[in-house]
């Protein structure tokens, strides 16, 4: 009776810690605007397309890769690492199911003893799939 219990207990905390687990690390697609933060997060910011894949409908948005890599170039060429944060951040939902995001990146960096920064607006389009929202397409607004 005692071995059952234990082993009723270890089940019910194996499970439970999974649930919490799984909770803790998905990623969070709730809203609109909180899957185009993250994803820009992840693509700009941490630079990972593993994890930037898990915010969008189909794979890699070409838009923002590119821009990435216009990034990457210039701060090679300028021997400066960039900030890059994420502003004013504007959705416009268009149905149930869909939505527009505009959103305002800014890249900033010290050169020559300068500061000095960049911004650029972007449009999102996302839409509300099965496990979340997520950013189907992107373009500079």
């Amino acid at each position: 009776m005692v071995a059952g219990l234990l082993a009723l207990l270890c089940v019910s905390g194996g499970v439970i810690g999974y649930v919490l687990y799984d909770r803790a690390t998905a990623p969070d697609r709730s809203a609109p605007d909180v899957v185009a933060v993250n994803y820009l997060q992840a693509a700009l910011v941490a630079r990972d397309d593993n994890k930037a894949n898990l915010f969008t409908c189909a794979g890699p948005i070409r838009a923002v890769d590119e821009f990435r890599e216009q990034l990457a170039a210039r701060e090679q060429e300028l021997d400066t690492v960039f900030s890059v944060n994420i502003e004013n951040v504007a959705v416009t939902k268009t149905s149930a199911t869909s939505a527009v995001v505009h959103v305002v990146i800014r890249r900033s960096a010290t050169i020559d003893g300068v500061q000095q920064s960049l911004t650029d607006t972007w449009r999102f389009d996302v839409a509300d799939q099965q496990e979340g929202w997520r950013v189907c397409m992107a373009a500079p607004a």
